[in-house]
């Protein structure tokens, strides 16, 4: 429901402008990245960063409140950064709003780094997908790779780099008044207004060139929003999301597997699991993960036919270890699984599967609520002796009857053994 309702929310908003702006008049473009580092926020910058000089912005301003993101998508907006023809401004607010792990990346990678009053940086350590740290030679790999990342962009934007190795290796994490202390950005600010007339004078790199910034408080802020497409991709990256789809691509396919021709639960299995394939395209998936869920819903079909309990239980364990390790969020620094959504989806579907499979089995197993199958087991009362012939009165009907051993005799209890051709009931005597 969550993925449906951004969706729609997205099209009414959105469709048909991409940009607020839409001239060539000289402006800051502001963008607002509120939001988690995933491939739809890249693609949100490098829009921003590849039309805006065009359209006349003389600077990008980044609003950043991150709590981390894709280490890919983080390494490419780096990269988007160090490219753009003009000045961007990385600004961590509003009060309250941290540059988180990913964020700490994007943060010292812009021309300008800029905090808000009341907000913080740091803690850039690569951690699990459960959130604890990494273990072995894996841990070693993920810190060096990480920690000659940031130095090299400390270096070339000439901040602190002893700090960002520090919040790497330690998690450290710092305010806005130690920040600029320390050298990690460049100024403090309580607005937008504020910041870009602190920053008036500065020189930043621009490619080979050296350049002054003069004036940008007194351009216009436009926003230039995100468009539908970025914000599906973004919600397709979230690993909750993510998790749910697998969860209902697997159990609605199975439900429709033990019971054809239901139809609803394949339908939603069919979109769920395009969905979740699609997801597979955007952020790490676990093979591990999509084979726990798969053993799950096994499981809790063998439950119907080897009825034990264990089976169950099994499945339901299986599906919610396989939501957990689902996403590899070792690439995902900074982004963590809500472990009660988790436990909550799986035992909600997987005990869906149970009670809908279980109830369609029962169906079919029950006798015939209608025709002649349906007198079978019925019984009444002898109108008149039965022996080869006789009549039997039953559902306040008489019927044809015939007995096959002995007489049964008039007034006597008779049950119905089955139907014979001609509508004659063959009857045994109770």
């Amino acid at each position: 429901m969550k993925l449906i309702t951004i969706i729609i929310s997205s099209l009414l908003l959105f469709v048909g402008s991409v940009y607020a702006a839409d001239s060539k008049t000289p402006h800051i473009a502001v963008m607002d990245m509120e939001m988690g580092i995933f491939p739809g926020t890249l693609e949100y910058l490098r829009t921003v960063v590849e039309e805006a000089p065009g359209k006349g912005a003389e600077a990008i301003l980044v609003n950043l409140d991150t709590p981390g993101g894709l280490l890919q998508a983080s390494q490419d907006m780096v990269k988007l950064l160090f490219e753009s023809k003009i000045p961007v401004i990385i600004y961590v607010s509003p009060t309250g709003a941290t540059a988180t792990s990913a964020g700490v990346f994007i943060t010292m990678a812009g021309h300008i780094a800029a905090m808000a009053p009341g907000t913080t940086i740091g803690a850039a350590h690569p951690v699990q997908g459960d959130g604890k740290n990494i273990e072995s030679d894996m841990r070693s790999k993920a810190e060096n790779m990480t920690v000659a990342m940031v130095k090299s962009i400390s270096e070339q934007r000439g901040r602190n780099a002893a700090w960002a190795e520090k919040a790497v290796k330690e998690s450290a994490s710092i305010t806005e008044v130690e920040a600029v202390k320390i050298g990690v950005v460049d100024v403090v600010a309580k607005d937008p207004i504020e910041l870009l007339t602190k920053i008036s004078g500065k020189k930043v790199k621009i490619g080979d060139q050296t350049v002054e910034l003069k004036n940008l408080d007194k351009l216009p802020l436009i926003k230039y929003e995100m468009n539908v497409t970025q914000r599906v991709v973004n919600t397709l990256s979230d690993p909750n999301i993510v998790q749910l789809l697998w969860l209902a691509a697997t159990t609605g396919l199975s439900i429709e597997l033990y019971n054809p021709g239901l139809i609803f639960p394949g339908v939603v299995g069919i979109i769920c699991l395009i969905l979740a394939l699609a997801a597979y395209q955007v952020i790490p998936i676990n093979l591990g993960g999509i084979l726990l869920l798969v053993a799950g819903v096994i499981m809790i079909g063998a439950e119907l036919f080897i009825p034990s309990g264990v089976l169950a239980i099994g499945g339901i364990i299986a599906l919610v270890l396989g939501s957990i390790y689902l996403v590899d969020l070792s690439q995902m620094p900074g982004i963590t699984i809500n472990i009660g959504y988790v436990i909550t989806s799986a035992l909600i579907l997987g005990g869906s599967m149970l009670a809908i499979t279980t109830a369609v089995v029962r169906a079919q197993k029950r006798r015939l609520a209608t025709g002649n199958d349906s007198l079978v087991g019925l019984v009444g009362k002898a109108a008149e002796n039965i022996s080869s012939r006789g009549r039997l009165f039953v559902n306040g009907e008489y019927w044809k009857a015939t007995c096959r051993d002995g007489i049964i005799e008039k007034g006597a209890q008779a049950k119905i053994v089955r139907v014979q051709p001609g509508m004659i009931l063959e009857v045994e005597k109770i």
